[in-house]
């Protein structure tokens, strides 16, 4: 099927028409040189001045997870435990016999009473059921007295890189693995379920690409989501591009993974392995981030370490050995040393199989320095301002803060794209937008980060398309909008180089195209 996009703005364009046959592009030049091929076309669509931009990439975040999360008890709104019980009363009745009640995304700092969720307050909506909450940013949960009896803990419990608080119920990092050990997997038919919910959220919000991490985000074999993938993949259903980051729940895992034949860049256009992908720390927000420092708000902890050098050093040789970078989750300023340290003895000179960090929050001027020598590619978030200027100096200290979350010199000197980490934050392109540009939080007004480290509209517009493409390896395909690429496309309603920058947030999708395909319209 041919396609013409007829009078639409592109930037630093003067062309007004996008010529498209099938999944690819034909032609890009204005309507008066292209009225035979315009002729020619079986449909054609008059954008009436409406702005058309190459197919926004997410580099990082858990498409799986985002469509579970979809289709749980969602807790984002909850402003008090009050909410959080209203909310998960609602989701008791929803329940077939022997389902757990599960959430996420609540926040206790947004909190307007002060409260906190603890096992005592789950176990005044059900101590039958079992309840499993999980904060915002994935690394604590809250459970009630059934789950804690399920998993036979009756005291408090420490394990290598996690705890579990008997008496509130509070779970941490890699003990949260345990619980979800606990929990019936859903079979690949509900992992499709998830993964075509969470495609439908993203194709609204104008994305075409992700970096997906789900092996383990809601599974804890890998095999499921991978099933699960390949069969939508070849059966044509996925309207979204897919690099998956790979997280093993042990080197057992990934070993067997290998052995199975897949390594980096195995798959199709549709689906790809990428990178192997470590997870060595918490969250800022749940205080469990890796601090060489206690917090400057609690002095009693400095984080927690999910991993070791050992351990990350021996997945790096592993993967190496297979041509797979491999990715980390560091947010405190602890990880990003120790991360640091094992790549600086492992990767190549200029760093071509892009080796790099995954948020890139907590940075000291030395550590930055570091980054860009070591040419490391780096997947931030700058989503995360929003909610983050508002605690960031509180938490680390306002000498720390300075360094932290540095966007701007990041981009200079390195490859850097950018995300959501949904469902960690929605993948609001263009409230990420906002935030890359302005350095300012929308939700807490008055809040801001260092504007030295502010993006111009042009260069945050290049973290979500050109260089999510380079960051995944096509940038020959995607992230531009040229003859012999992909039809894959974001049409806006306001041209983003053009509105002020504080009113970004307001810009509207009004159509995805992917692969040539209308996948969504408003």
């Amino acid at each position: 099927m041919k396609t013409a996009m007829i009078h639409c703005r592109m930037h630093g364009r003067n062309e007004d028409v996008i010529i498209y046959e099938d999944q690819y592009i034909t032609h890009v030049g204005n309507e008066a040189d292209l009225h035979d091929e315009i002729s020619d076309c079986d449909e054609i669509i008059d954008l009436r001045g409406m702005f058309v931009s190459p197919g926004f990439v997410d580099s990082h975040m858990h498409l799986l997870e985002l469509g579970f999360y979809l289709s749980s008890v969602q807790l984002d709104g909850c402003t008090s435990v009050e909410d959080i019980q209203q909310a998960c009363r609602k989701g008791l009745n929803t329940l077939d016999e022997g389902d757990w009640l599960l959430g996420r995304g609540y926040n206790e700092d947004r909190f307007i009473d002060g409260s906190k969720p603890d096992k005592a307050a789950l176990d005044a909506i059900s101590t039958d059921v079992p309840i499993a909450l999980t904060r915002a940013c994935g690394h604590v949960m809250t459970v009630n007295s059934k789950v804690l009896e399920i998993a036979g803990i009756t005291e408090d419990f420490e394990m290598e890189g996690g705890r579990i608080i008997y008496e509130t119920g509070r779970v941490e990092e890699n003990a949260i693995n345990l619980i979800h050990g606990l929990q019936k997997e859903p079979d690949v038919e509900k992992l499709q379920s998830f993964i075509l919910k969470g495609q439908e959220y993203v194709n609204a919000c104008g994305i075409t690409t992700v970096g997906s991490d789900d092996f383990i985000s809601v599974t804890h074999d890998y095999r499921g989501p991978l099933d699960a993938y390949e069969k939508l993949s070849y059966q044509g259903r996925l309207t979204v591009r897919v690099n998956q980051q790979c997280e093993f729940a042990d080197d057992q895992a990934f070993a067997s993974f290998l052995d199975d034949g897949y390594t980096f860049d195995v798959g199709n256009d549709f689906f790809r392995i990428g990178p192997l992908k470590l997870i060595l720390d918490g969250s800022l927000g749940a205080r469990t981030a890796a601090m060489n420092h206690s917090y400057q708000d609690d002095s009693t902890t400095k984080g927690t370490m999910c991993m070791d050098k050992q351990d990350m050093e021996r997945d790096v040789m592993l993967a190496n050995r297979f041509n797979m970078p491999t990715i980390a989750h560091c947010i405190g300023d602890r990880a990003v040393d120790e991360w640091l340290d094992v790549l600086q003895d492992h990767i190549c000179p200029g760093n071509p199989l892009h080796h790099g960090i995954v948020h890139c929050q907590i940075l000291r001027e030395d550590q930055i320095r570091k980054i860009i020598d070591l040419n490391l590619s780096c997947y931030y978030q700058s989503i995360f301002v929003d909610y983050d200027a508002s605690i960031v100096s509180e938490r680390v200290g306002s000498q720390l803060a300075e360094t932290s979350y540095p966007f701007h010199t990041l981009y200079e000197g390195t490859l850097c794209s950018n995300g959501s980490d949904a469902p960690v934050e929605m993948p609001d392109v263009m409230k990420g937008l906002e935030c890359a540009v302005t350095r300012k939080s929308l939700s807490f007004p008055g809040k801001a980060m260092n504007p030295k480290e502010c993006l111009s509209v042009e260069e945050a517009m290049a973290t979500y398309t050109i260089n999510g493409a380079r960051q995944l390896f096509m940038e020959d395909r995607i992230g531009a909008i040229k003859e012999g690429y992909y039809a894959d496309f974001a049409v806006l309603d306001q041209n983003p180089y053009e509105v002020e920058t504080d009113q970004l947030h307001t810009v509207r999708v009004m159509m995805t195209v992917m692969d040539g395909r209308m996948v969504y319209t408003r």
